[in-house]
């Protein structure tokens, strides 16, 4: 019984996430104009997550024991994250003080 349950739950989950991600695709089809800002968004996020991937180094995995099976590509992608986690705060702290700075000018 409780197979069946998940086996279900997996289905209901596949396709809501099929249905939002094609009334996505349909809005950005239909209304490009609207959308063009979010897709700014995306694409900004994707460039400093390259950013991130391009700059990680993989070749600390040989600092952790071998039963904790850290390959280079899991440092790797996790030093990934942590990079543009790193970039995120910086940009998000920098938006900030521009904003407040701003505000004491006007």
């Amino acid at each position: 019984m409780i197979d069946f349950g998940i086996t279900l739950t997996y289905i209901l989950i596949g396709i809501c996430v099929a249905t939002i991600v094609g009334f996505a695709i349909s809005k950005v089809f239909t209304h490009f104009s609207k959308v063009k800002n979010a897709l700014i968004g995306i694409a900004v996020l994707l460039i400093i997550s390259l950013v991130g991937y391009t700059s990680a180094d993989g070749s600390d995995y040989v600092n952790y024991p071998a039963s904790m099976n850290i390959t280079e590509v899991t440092s790797k992608m996790v030093a990934t994250g942590l990079t543009t986690f790193y970039i995120l705060t910086l940009l998000s702290i920098v938006a900030i003080l521009y904003v407040e700075v701003s505000k004491i000018f006007k």
